[in-house]
């Protein structure tokens, strides 16, 4: 039979794991500090992942990994490195693994890996073995707990069984019904039959109240023709000496109509017919307004007033609507509040923020030789500078929202666009001294004082001063 390929892990000359080729591994074997390998090197300078052993054909190929150790033996006879290179079984790093030798890789201090080809073998076992296995393979006598447990269990499971037969025979409640259910749908049938009739009922009552409202409507229009007589050549058919006169005079409580509604109207009609110094209209009623009532005089008077529906006139034109304004303040919708003065616009191009204190602070990082680096230049800074302008742009592009947020509240209230550069002067505390900022495009004043505010108020994780200058993009959407 032929022998098969073993890898055995010692860690500090104990065995530790092992595997086998067609097992646990077939074409490539790895080996690595990373959890998800069969054979881990927990050393600080081993590789998370390294191929220590391939199979090319029918040849397998070691891989030794870099400061590693090797020694081995063929036939029970240590060879050395000079023997493995002149028989080409060591090539560089490469070592070909040879069914007659068995060698030992030491990775670490504590870490050792030992290969060897070893026939597969299948324990037999004999009959006088097989007649022994047969006498003693039983389970083993319970012991005192595993007896309770097994007998409480039982006794638990019994109990739920009566429990629920007892329940259910017993305990549960039962529903009587007291009708059929032919006796059920007679009702309900009968429940519609009752409503029906009822519907029919008021249907003819409703009819009823319509023409009598109709017939109630129709009499004062004929009992004003008849007392009405003739009108003015500026009058109108319905006069205020007939409706105000006779039918409040002939007032049948017995009467059901909407007519206080068609009244109200023809007050509006009577207050125009009857002003002071018109002649009066016939009817019933007396007024100053006329030399005569009830023969339709022509007689002109300047200085007579209303007639005796005046005094109640104003008390019903004169009524302010009985339907009150809301004085509840709504609560939906955003109130976006802004400072400062929005008509102004900062002209385009010009440095905004710039202070005597700015231009001093400005000329002092000149003059002690502070770069003035901006976010397309920091990749030509030498290393040290670079490093510190990368955690300045890192920070700033993790707070462009906030300058987002504020053009928001402010794109709502005054539509602008555009762009600006922003200038920083940041002390060696890391707190930003001063900010100019160039508008690229007309934007508000007040926008560009609260950005000044807003950027003056950052803080970075550097401990030099630096003068770094980035570009900001407003657009909506």
């Amino acid at each position: 039979m032929a022998k098969i390929l073993n890898l055995y892990l010692d860690y500090k000359k104990k065995p530790l794991d092992y595997v086998k080729y067609g097992k646990d591994f077939t074409k490539k074997f790895f080996i690595g500090s990373s959890k998800y390998l069969f054979f881990q090197i927990l050393e600080d300078s081993f590789p998370d992942k390294h191929l220590f052993v391939s199979q090319r054909g029918d040849q397998f190929f070691m891989q030794l990994p870099p400061g590693s150790q090797l020694s081995c033996t063929k036939d029970g006879n240590p060879v050395d490195s000079s023997y493995l290179t002149q028989n080409n079984i060591l090539r560089g790093t490469e070592l070909e693994l040879k069914p007659d030798m068995v060698g030992v890789v030491t990775i670490a201090p504590n870490y050792e890996i030992k290969y060897l080809f070893k026939e597969p073998w299948v324990n037999v076992l004999t009959p006088e073995e097989k007649q022994i296995a047969a006498q003693f393979a039983r389970y083993s006598a319970p012991t005192a707990m595993e007896r309770f447990n097994r007998n409480l269990i039982l006794l638990f499971l019994f109990l739920a069984i009566i429990f629920i037969l007892v329940f259910d025979l017993a305990l549960k409640k039962k529903f009587n019904y007291d009708v059929s259910l032919e006796q059920k749908l007679a009702t309900l049938q009968k429940a519609e039959l009752v409503k029906a009739a009822a519907l029919e009922q008021r249907s003819t009552f409703e009819e009823e109240t319509q023409v009598g409202e109709q017939e109630a409507e129709a009499t004062p229009t004929k009992e004003t023709a008849q007392t009405g007589g003739a009108t003015s050549g500026t009058g109108t058919s319905k006069t205020a000496g007939s409706i105000f006169g006779s039918n409040f005079g002939a007032f049948d409580p017995n009467a059901t109509s909407s007519a206080p509604t068609i009244k109200a109207v023809t007050i509006a009609e009577g207050f125009a017919a009857s002003r002071p110094g018109r002649g009066g209209v016939g009817g019933s009623g007396t007024g100053g307004g006329a030399a005569g009532v009830g023969g339709g005089g022509t007689a002109f008077n300047p200085g007579a007033t209303g007639g005796s529906f005046s005094s109640d006139i104003g008390s019903v034109v004169t009524n302010a609507p009985r339907i009150a304004g809301s004085n509840v303040r709504p609560d939906a919708g955003t109130v976006v509040k802004a400072t400062g003065d929005q008509s102004r616009l900062a002209p385009s191009g010009v440095v905004f923020g710039q202070t005597a204190k700015t231009s001093q602070l400005a000329s002092s990082f000149k003059s002690k030789n502070v770069a003035q680096v901006s976010e397309g230049s920091i990749a030509a800074e030498p290393a040290e500078t670079r490093t510190r302008y990368e955690v300045i742009n890192t920070t700033i592009s993790a707070r462009r929202s906030q300058m987002n947020a504020l053009y928001q509240k402010w794109n709502a209230i005054t539509p602008f666009s555009g762009s600006a550069s922003i200038r920083l002067l940041i002390s060696a505390s890391g707190k930003v001294a001063a900010a100019t900022i160039t508008p690229n495009g007309q934007m508000p004043e007040g926008f560009l004082n609260e950005l000044k505010n807003l950027v003056e108020g950052w803080s970075f994780n550097v401990n030099q001063e630096s003068d770094y200058t980035f570009s900001a993009r407003f657009r909506k959407g």
